[in-house]
């Protein structure tokens, strides 16, 4: 396609003054953008991209797209396309050049803070149980065709690798794909143009304040998914967050709710949790259902809610959801649990959000009182560094007033300094029930020596991650490993 076909497809009207020519590519790395490619000069967090414009240009790039406020000076430059709003110009382009391929497949959202990895992978598992293929964007995994998976780089990829895998799974003959949506890639316009079928709410709590600044800004940004949605697609929420309702207050799609506690279409009751898995029941239409899965917690008995109030959208069988439900494991990091030899048990879950943090001690308090064998939770975790830091104290805060114990250590301090991210993280403790060690190796070691009969080590924090950050260097670190490692100690 030549470039001033691609704008016009792209609905942008702006005249182009250098030689067309026929796009070969799209890049928003000027090291990547070659010959006849279109460069996005994005100004992000960290680099600005029209210092890279001549660089892009001396590499063979055939045109430019840079903000008008940015760029003023290449105004004169013939290669130079003066735009609004480069983001959203690189998606629509994105779209055009792609062959806007998510009018080609049902694209389900999930968003909100916690709950969108485990609910992305049970739909995906349930739409695959009852027959379809179904490709999945997240924060592990990109999943575009039966050949395998490809290590996720961010939650929601930018707009042009988004259309290029959406691309790539309408090529691979996928019916559905099931995708994780954050705030950050929805006011960035990393999803604009998306079309989704359904869009997934599960909560909202504190996070991504660096970014957002408060809850408002942060609430508004989530719900842009649900207000561009049209009035052919579904909106499922959970009513018993403050905000599940709000966020379809100004939507146009068909809403369904799920919940425990208030009205909704999709209501839990006569919940039973254990160590080994959990039970409850769901009432649809005219019949009650027994829900059984292996998967454990509160916070996870929503999750399933989600899942299955979306799968009831497209007419699966309510017995086929269940036995997807039933056959599903825990995904990587997500309540993983891991027995020792003493009768404790450790848990790695990546809960790394203060709600997340409150969710997964609940969910082992609730365990261990009805193992009643006398366990006691002893929580470690840590803050990441370079992020968030009004998250620290309310983490400690949650930590030592849920858990019988806690070991506050490091996770990915980044440029940060361990022990300054955990004197932050001691600002928010009232009780004296906790201890500190920077080093997380020595952290989950000291947890299993702890242990007894009963207890649950929950290890928070990093989950599916294989990696610790520290002063910007990445050194392989896997919590499940550790474990493993040391499990030996537990006597």
């Amino acid at each position: 396609m030549k470039f001033t076909e691609l704008l016009n497809t792209a609905g942008i009207e702006k005249n182009f003054g250098g030689e067309d020519f026929a796009v070969k590519g799209l890049s928003f790395d000027s090291r990547n953008a070659g010959t006849d490619f279109v460069f996005f000069a994005v100004v992000g967090s960290k680099l600005d991209g029209t210092k890279f414009i001549d660089s892009a240009i001396e590499n063979g790039a055939g045109a430019v797209i840079a903000d008008d406020s940015a760029a003023k000076s290449y105004a004169k430059n013939p290669k130079v396309v003066l735009v609004d709003n480069v983001r959203k110009a690189m998606a629509e382009i994105a779209c055009a050049y792609y062959g806007n391929p998510s009018e080609s497949i049902k694209v389900i959202g999930v968003t909100g803070t916690n709950g969108k990895t485990t609910i992305t992978y049970i739909v995906k598992k349930i739409l695959e149980e009852a027959g379809y293929k179904a490709g999945l964007i997240g924060t592990i995994d990109y999943i575009t065709d039966s050949k395998g998976t490809n290590t996720s780089r961010l939650t929601t990829p930018d707009s042009i690798e988004m259309n290029e895998y959406l691309a790539k799974m309408v090529k691979s003959g996928m019916d559905f794909c099931v995708m994780e949506v954050s705030s950050i890639a929805l006011v960035n316009y990393r999803v604009h143009t998306i079309h989704y079928d359904t869009a997934v709410f599960t909560n909202l709590t504190s996070e991504h304040m660096d970014l957002h600044v408060n809850m408002d800004n942060y609430f508004r940004a989530k719900k842009i998914l649900f207000d561009n949605l049209s009035e052919h697609s579904l909106a499922v929420s959970n009513s018993d967050d403050d905000f599940g309702i709000r966020v379809l207050t100004e939507t146009r799609a068909s809403k369904k709710l799920y919940s425990i506690d208030n009205y909704s279409n999709l209501q839990a009751s006569n919940i039973e949790l254990t160590l080994d898995g959990m039970s409850f029941d769901v009432t649809y239409g005219e019949k009650t259902y027994r829900v059984k899965s292996s998967l454990t917690g509160k916070f996870n008995v929503y999750n399933i809610l989600a899942a299955v109030l979306t799968a009831l959208r497209y007419g699966i069988e309510m017995d086929v959801i269940l036995s997807a439900v039933e056959k599903f494991e825990a995904v990587k990091g997500r309540f993983n649990r891991i027995t020792l030899p003493n009768g404790a048990c450790a848990i790695i879950d990546y809960s790394h959000t203060s709600d997340s943090l409150k969710n997964a001690i609940e969910a082992a308090i609730d365990i261990v009182n009805r193992e009643n064998k006398g366990g006691r939770v002893i929580t470690l975790f840590g803050c990441g560094g370079d992020k968030d830091k009004t998250k620290r104290p309310v983490m400690g805060h949650i930590a030592t007033e849920l858990s019988d114990f806690v070991i506050v250590t490091s996770d990915n301090p980044r440029s940060e300094s361990p022990e300054a991210i955990i004197e932050d993280i001691k600002t928010g403790i009232e009780k004296n029930n906790y201890e500190s060690e920077p080093n997380r190796d020595e952290a989950i070691k000291r947890g299993i020596e702890m242990s007894r009969a009963g207890d649950i080590i929950l290890i928070c924090g990093k989950g599916h991650e294989t990696y610790q950050e520290i002063k910007g260097v990445k050194s392989h670190f896997d919590d499940a490993e550790e474990v493993i490692k040391y499990k030996s100690l537990a006597k």
